[in-house]
């Protein structure tokens, strides 16, 4: 007997900006247009982005052809607890008016305003937990109908410490597209060093990311003191020691970090750091290094920038905690660090840049790694069987 083909889900998508900005919002576009391409109904509902714009960044989603509406304040807060729900109940009008399968809230930190939408409306809440709990107790808000979707056991375990049903947590890592994060190969690492104006000599560290003390740069510009110093990396037995490495820095600089960061850097030799602004396009970023550093102090709920670096064959120096360490796991758990043991985030960088160089094969199985474990028709299948499992039919 044929099994009937399940019906497309209708998904309400609650996000706040439509403008990548952070691996959110990237997860964000990427799942959408996933869901659409499978044949699915979605509507995404957003709010202003970092300019105070609500449609920067709809290009991407007009493109993929799902609804857009801008939604009201999501935030809660006690002094305000009365207008606040007011305007949730509203919204949970609202959504019952769309008459979706499921309400797929992105941002954990608003579960209030899902909860009481979810509640209104009569659609089922998906909470996916990208990041650690903005909760010490999620109290009232943590029943329901509602289901939460980890993206690493550590975010778990984090969210079910502080009132998450743990029978009610899926744990639904993170994906990438090996097709966009390419192998580097030679002729590509040379062009990605001319355009960024590197030497094409100089072992290549890379951090890409937010340039704050929370995502370990000041830790590792500390580190890169004694990298720099050390600068006998050898290549091979008996060969000459290469020339100093240098560090590339990639991201957006916030003023409440800038002052420090401009001070650890002018501290380090001069071109021992070079700064490029943030970019969308982070491959020839990829291809130009040798190893990439992610040396996140509070633990990352997944680690995205650890799978796209070793999708192009590229090793990669983590924290050993948080997401970061899970994917880190087998032979990779050689490569994290207590990123606040400065010292020894130095000796790890030294070591996989000399892995780099001397092992056959590393850049191969980093890309092998990525593609058996975090690949996305591994993350679509299972976000979609999450999804159904608790959609309204």
């Amino acid at each position: 007997m044929t099994r009937p083909t399940p019906r497309p889900l209708r998904v309400v998508v609650a996000t706040n900006g439509l403008a990548i900005t952070g691996g959110v919002e990237r997860c964000v576009v990427e799942d959408v247009g996933e869901l659409v391409a499978a044949g699915h109904d979605v509507e995404v509902w957003h709010r202003a982005g970092p300019d105070g714009d609500p449609d920067e960044g709809r290009a991407v989603f007009d493109r993929t052809g799902v609804r857009l509406r801008h939604a009201r304040d999501y935030r809660f807060g006690i002094r305000t607890a009365p207008t606040d729900m007011f305007r949730f109940v509203r919204e949970g009008l609202r959504l019952r008016r769309s008459r979706p399968d499921v309400l797929w809230l992105n941002r954990p930190e608003f579960l209030p305003w899902g909860r009481v939408v979810s509640f209104v409306s009569g659609v089922p809440l998906a909470v996916h937990l990208h990041h650690a709990p903005n909760y010490r107790r999620l109290g009232p808000f943590a029943g329901g109908r509602t289901r939460y979707l980890a993206v690493s056991a550590a975010m778990a375990r984090a969210w079910t410490a502080v009132g998450a049903p743990p029978d009610r947590v899926d744990v639904v890592p993170n994906g990438v597209d090996t097709a966009a994060f390419p192998a580097a190969t030679g002729a590509s690492t040379r062009r990605a060093r001319a355009a960024l104006g590197l030497d094409q000599d100089r072992p290549v560290v890379l951090y890409y990311g937010r340039l704050t003390r929370s995502k370990g740069v000041l830790a590792l510009l500390e580190a890169w003191g004694r990298v720099h110093a050390s600068a006998r990396v050898l290549v091979g037995p008996g060969t000459p020691p290469a020339p100093a490495p240098v560090l590339v820095l990639a991201g957006a600089l916030y003023p409440q970090d800038a002052p420090a960061v401009h001070c650890a850097i002018a501290a380090l030799p001069e071109g021992s750091v070079v700064v490029v602004p943030e970019r969308d396009d982070v491959v020839p970023l990829l291809h130009a290094a040798d190893v990439v550093v992610a040396p996140s102090i509070e633990p990352e709920g997944f680690g995205r920038v650890v799978v796209e670096a070793m999708s192009t064959g590229r090793p990669v120096v983590a924290a050993a905690s948080g997401g970061t360490a899970e994917i880190l796991s087998g032979e990779w758990t050689r490569f994290t660090v207590d990123p606040t043991e400065t010292a020894a985030l130095a000796d790890k960088v030294l070591e996989a840049l000399h892995a780099a160089g001397t092992e056959p094969g590393l850049a191969d199985r980093c890309r092998a790694w990525v593609r058996d474990r975090y690949g996305r028709e591994r993350h679509v299948a299972a976000l979609l069987r999450a999804l159904e499992a608790h959609a309204k039919h």
